[in-house]
């Protein structure tokens, strides 16, 4: 759910399904389904995406580029975004269990050829349960045309398997 000053709320409500699959030289691929509902534009959004994480580690920081190509089914148009977001993450405490992160992502309407927005994002987290992660963010859009929007968000994390969550952010709609 994202919140904003000034605008219908909630701005944004999501939910969905995405998988990590890891693959070889720290990359990962990220399949998945998104439903959002957007109030202020009376749509109800299907998002199918497909990603490709690559990440790395600088001493106590996780370095991760995505690229993720969506396609907005019930959108004006259908169109179809590609997405790249470069994100810096740091564990915080001895145990893990809290991180901060900051991220710029950068979008493309790709039926447009055109670019779409820009979102700058920062927060923090914390692992409420080794199957549960809770993010809270500010994050500043920048349309390509328009007026700035500040919103601040939290982001629920479930692992459906028995395995630790990550606590790098997978959201950003």
């Amino acid at each position: 759910a994202r919140i904003g000053p000034g605008s219908p709320n909630p701005e944004l409500a999501a939910t969905g399904l995405t998988a990590d699959l890891p693959l070889r030289w720290g990359l990962t691929l990220n399949p998945g389904y998104l439903l959002a509902d957007l109030p202020q534009g009376n749509a109800l959004v299907h998002l199918p995406l497909l990603a490709l994480t690559g990440t790395t580690h600088l001493h106590h920081l996780t370095l991760a580029d995505r690229n993720r190509v969506e396609k907005l089914i019930g959108y004006r148009g259908n169109p179809i975004r590609y997405r790249n977001r470069l994100l810096l993450d740091r564990p915080l405490g001895s145990d893990g269990r809290a991180h901060a992160f900051l991220d710029d992502e950068i979008f493309f309407n790709l039926s447009a050829d055109n670019f779409n927005q820009n979102r700058l994002q920062t927060g923090a987290g914390v692992r409420l349960h080794p199957r549960l992660l809770l993010d809270l963010y500010y994050l500043q859009r920048n349309p390509g045309a328009g007026p700035a929007t500040h919103v601040f968000g939290a982001t629920l994390k479930v692992s459906l398997t028995r395995h630790m969550l990550s606590t790098l952010p997978t959201h950003n709609l």
